[in-house]
């Protein structure tokens, strides 16, 4: 299972940017060639292979009362984190990349729905699929080993938020761990990562909605 996370992983991280398209294609190739590598193998290989149940994987409500108090409590931690933050230049620099989505309204809107299919790929993979699979042989250790390739898929990250990443990936596992559950985190990383580019966006030249 391992070494299927790694072939997945560097797949995403080498093939799916698709070169010569304009900005907002590009985006949305690279959504779904992520969504394809993320979570279409994965759920293949959960029903062919090992014929169990996505609900094992995390693909259900859980304990929804117990992920939820995570939500809240580490949107109250994030959100002024993303504020602050997002005014280095180091972060600009990196989430400046999508102008095309304060073209107008439904363009942002298109923006935010191919993150949003992005994040359930994303944490259907370390926090369902990964995270899941080793809990049977590994138990809560799993949360630690799911940390490691999800901090590695940051390198080419500002350094501050890679280092963050350590951070965010006990504490999602925790969250998804507990919860029996990856939504909280795909709707947790969704807010923040939206909010992030939002900021970022927000400060740039281009008018809002000429």
């Amino acid at each position: 299972m391992l070494t299927l996370t790694g072939v997945l992983l560097t797949a995403s991280f080498y093939h799916a940017r698709v070169p010569g398209l304009v900005d907002r294609d590009r985006l949305l190739a690279w959504v779904g060639i992520n969504f394809a590598l993320l979570f279409v193998i994965p759920v293949v290989v959960i029903k062919l292979v090992l014929r169990r149940r996505l609900s094992e994987f995390g693909l259900r409500w859980g304990r929804a009362w117990i992920w939820g108090r995570y939500l809240l409590v580490f949107l109250l931690v994030l959100v002024p984190v993303i504020v602050i933050s997002a005014q280095w230049p180091s972060f600009q620099g990196y989430y400046s990349n999508h102008l095309w989505a304060l073209e107008s309204p439904g363009q942002f809107m298109l923006f935010a729905a191919a993150w949003l299919v992005y994040f359930f790929a994303w944490e259907f993979f370390f926090r369902g699929f990964m995270l899941f699979s080793l809990v049977r042989s590994m138990g809560a250790l799993a949360i630690f080993v799911q940390t490691i390739p999800f901090t590695m898929m940051h390198f080419n990250k500002p350094p501050m938020e890679c280092y963050s990443a350590v951070i965010a990936g006990i504490a999602l596992g925790l969250m998804a761990y507990r919860g029996r559950s990856f939504i909280g985190c795909w709707l947790l990383h969704w807010v923040i990562a939206l909010l992030m580019y939002t900021m970022v966006l927000l400060k740039s030249d281009l008018p809002i909605y000429p």
